[in-house]
């Protein structure tokens, strides 16, 4: 690469490429009836383009797009071993019984905030929301079908809890991550979070709990759905306690704080031993559903659609359309178009309040365009890390401000990586649960108005809210 021959982008250039990408991706969600792949692929090659215009040889090009899969290469891997628990866990009767004790267990009113709770404590225990959302996230959005319960509500519940109990997990790596590059201990980026998470998962938590009243006492609760559901789960399965084993398991190798991917690793192939003991599956056909996915024909259509899942090959859809946003996202960085229109904005903020609602509003822009929480943290905390020292305000608000959209709205943009996985993981399109992922939605007001009335900004001197 000859540095001398490339050109920097103007703030006009790189702000009409970024308003371009931005209209590409939005428009195929929402008007055009256009895959996210193929709305990827034209913003890439428009990306492309630009930088030869800037100077870079496509060889150059070639390897941002190499460098953008390969800083995603564990997240990939994980994704795909998430896709094995999930086959092997219904195999194994796990997900099957927490469904059925669910429909027996749950009252129909209260099913909502129970999803969004159990959401929150799995994936704080593990510190992951991908983990939280392929094990009891599975399951609920089976007791919400037997319910009769809207789809897209249960998912939205299931989202807003395991975002929530992944930001307050000391085990989360996107938590460890923001308070490494802000600049601040994990602890004091905990304790800054619960400022505005905590206010809005009380009022999510409000909101499900009447939204659940409302849907109930409106007749959208079907108990034969879930007297049928119950009768054939256990035509089918073998279902008792010991199909909880590989849960008990899974918190034991959390409690032991064992990295993801043999935690992962551990649970799916614990689900294929259960599924060979306990349910008398064919050893050689487990291990195939560990690619293909879990297959059964109940006779019942919904519960078909509900087990017939899992596997490898079902995250390979996920896992190209994640390669291709970390590739547009990596030339969107190296080429400095991001880099030049955060600076601009950086450079104008003398204000707390301004300075907080434009590191928000950067993080949720930038989790967007490259797809990734990672290369969002790191781009937008060295560009407005400066700005909070010269304003005297401690980083673990920065730290905070990173995470209240970036991750917490995350899962609600459609071509990012989480949004991608929660709705291939949950069978409920990201803008199906948007409405109803309170959490997402709520954590980015509850900031701004804080930072404007001065509640939760903490400044270095005293360490006192301002």
């Amino acid at each position: 690469m000859d540095k001398k021959k490339i050109k920097a982008p103007s703030f006009i250039q790189a702000l009409v490429i970024l308003l371009v990408v931005v209209a590409i991706l939005m428009l195929s969600v929402t008007l055009l009836d256009v895959s996210i792949q193929i709305a990827l692929l034209f913003s890439i090659i428009i990306a492309s383009c630009f930088a030869i215009f800037l100077g870079y040889k496509w060889d150059d090009v070639q390897k941002m797009m190499m460098d953008g899969v390969m800083s995603m290469l564990i997240a990939t891997f994980i994704l795909m071993l998430i896709g094995a628990v999930i086959a092997t866990w219904i195999a194994s009767g796990t997900i099957p019984y927490i469904i059925y004790l669910g429909l027996k267990l749950i009252s129909p009113k209260f099913f909502l905030l129970c999803a969004c709770l159990a959401a929150a404590f799995m994936s704080m225990a593990c510190g992951s929301s991908w983990s939280s959302a392929g094990t009891v996230g599975i399951a609920f959005m089976g007791i919400g079908a037997g319910l009769g319960i809207n789809p897209a509500m249960t998912a939205g519940a299931i989202v807003s809890g395991a975002y929530f109990g992944d930001k307050q997990s000391p085990f989360s790596d996107t938590t460890n991550l923001a308070s490494a590059m802000a600049g601040t201990t994990l602890f004091e980026h905990m304790s800054s979070m619960l400022w505005t998470t905590t206010p809005a998962l009380v009022i999510s938590l409000i909101l499900y709990t009447v939204l659940g009243f409302t849907s109930a006492s409106g007749g959208a609760v079907d108990t034969t759905t879930a007297d049928l559901y119950i009768d054939n789960l256990s035509a089918h399965f073998n279902l008792s306690p010991v199909c909880l084993i590989p849960v008990v398991v899974l918190i034991v190798v959390i409690v032991k704080k064992a990295p993801a991917i043999p935690g992962l690793v551990v649970s799916a192939l614990l689900g294929a031993v259960m599924a060979v003991i306990f349910q008398g599956s064919n050893p050689i056909d487990v291990a195939n559903l560990m690619y293909d996915g879990f297959t059964i024909d109940t006779g019942v259509e919904q519960i078909d659609s509900l087990l017939n899942r899992g596997g490898i090959s079902s995250m390979l859809w996920t896992v190209a359309l994640y390669f291709m946003a970390c590739i547009l996202g990596n030339i969107l960085d190296v080429t400095g178009i991001l880099r030049t229109v955060l600076s601009k904005i950086a450079a104008i903020t003398k204000r707390a309040s301004t300075l907080i609602t434009s590191t928000l509003v950067s993080s949720f822009v930038m989790c967007g365009l490259t797809g990734s929480l990672e290369s969002s943290m790191l781009i937008t905390s060295k560009l407005f890390g400066p700005a909070y020292d010269d304003l005297n305000i401690d980083r673990k608000v920065l730290s905070r401000s990173l995470e209240d959209t970036g991750t917490m709205c995350a899962a609600l943009i459609p071509w990012n990586s989480n949004g991608i996985f929660m709705a291939t993981t949950l069978g409920v399109a990201t803008v199906q649960y948007i409405p109803y992922a309170f959490l997402g939605l709520i954590t980015p007001v509850v900031a701004i108005a804080f930072a404007f009335l001065g509640i939760g900004v903490f400044y270095k001197k005293d360490k006192k809210a301002a």
